[in-house]
């Protein structure tokens, strides 16, 4: 049953994973949430354009699963520290962020301990630094900020090119991510 509700509510996440990063860059740049928010955020997006991926041994769609999964840890915390401006962000975006509670009990319930592989990651992105660029420095200066958005425009037209069809093919295989997490939940 995890299984199933796991990839009924990843389907259409990863689906719309490029229209997710555009959101995420904006709540980066969103004075009314709170700086550490805004640099996990930035620092997921770094994740994203820089990284082989948070699960070793995936590629594609999966590997993109994982950022996915990410983002959302990265959104609860956003949700924890900034309320106010997490709803007003739910408002404008509710395909995106009305399913986060449903998605985030999905996920613990599918990988359970494993959970934790990316938790660990999540509390390094505010320290991220990809290209001479840190991710606390994308919110605080002008021309990282530009930056930023600049380099996750390039890979959303460069790397990032899957659809519907890919995604529900590629989520059949969706039990090739757990033996990679397990191997790094003890490390």
């Amino acid at each position: 049953m995890s299984r199933e509700r796991f990839v009924e509510l990843m389907t259409p996440a990863l689906t719309r994973f490029s229209q997710d990063l555009k959101s995420v860059l904006r709540m980066v740049e969103d004075p009314e949430i709170d700086d550490e928010s805004r640099s996990e955020a930035a620092g997921v997006l770094l994740h994203v354009i820089s990284s082989s991926g948070v699960i070793p041994g995936v590629r594609g769609v999966l590997r993109h699963l994982g950022d996915v999964l990410l983002i959302r840890l990265v959104l609860n915390d956003v949700r924890a520290r900034s309320p106010n401006a997490f709803q007003k962000h739910a408002q404008q975006l509710p395909e995106m962020l009305e399913p986060l509670s449903d998605e985030l009990g999905a996920m613990r319930a599918y990988l359970d301990d494993r959970v934790s592989v990316l938790e660990r990651a999540v509390a390094k992105f505010p320290k991220l630094n990809h290209q001479g660029h840190q991710a606390s420095a994308c919110v605080e200066d002008t021309e990282s900020s530009m930056w930023l958005y600049d380099a996750v425009h390039e890979a959303l037209i460069d790397e990032i090119d899957f659809d519907e069809e890919d995604v529900i093919r590629e989520l059949k295989q969706v039990d090739r991510i757990l033996a990679p997490l397990a191997s790094r939940v003890r490390r």
